[in-house]
């Protein structure tokens, strides 16, 4: 039953921090009109998308199995691009999730991290 709770308060704990570090990073990209997004579920992976100049609407091919996973992949990538990351650190993503997780929460409260402007691809 502790560990329950220990595994309960962990993800409340991320799901927290994960929405803080988003919300910083839309105001850091200059779209503090969706910092909001950071909070609801579905409407994360559409602020990801906006940041990398993508419609909202590509939240919908999320629903087509493999596809899913090598268009999450693309996204990842070009977020880290945006951000002035090497795409590499999408390998974290893939095989550490946690650690890309905790990755994107420090660069979101690092001053080092901005939003670079580029044109949609």
């Amino acid at each position: 039953m502790a560990t329950i709770l220990y595994a309960v308060f962990i993800a409340i704990a991320l799901y927290v921090l994960n929405g803080m570090a988003f919300m910083k990073l839309a105001q850091k990209a200059g779209r503090g009109d969706i910092a909001w997004m950071a909070w609801v579920p579905v409407c994360n992976v559409i602020q990801q998308l906006l940041l990398i100049k993508k419609s909202g609407w590509w939240v919908l091919i999320l629903l087509v199995p493999v596809v899913n996973f090598i268009f999450i992949i693309i996204w990842q990538v070009k977020l880290l691009q945006a951000f002035g990351k090497h795409g590499a650190y999408v390998l974290l993503y893939i095989f550490i999730p946690i650690v890309y997780q905790i990755l994107w929460i420090v660069w979101a409260f690092s001053d080092e991290t901005k939003y670079v402007e580029r044109e949609a691809v």
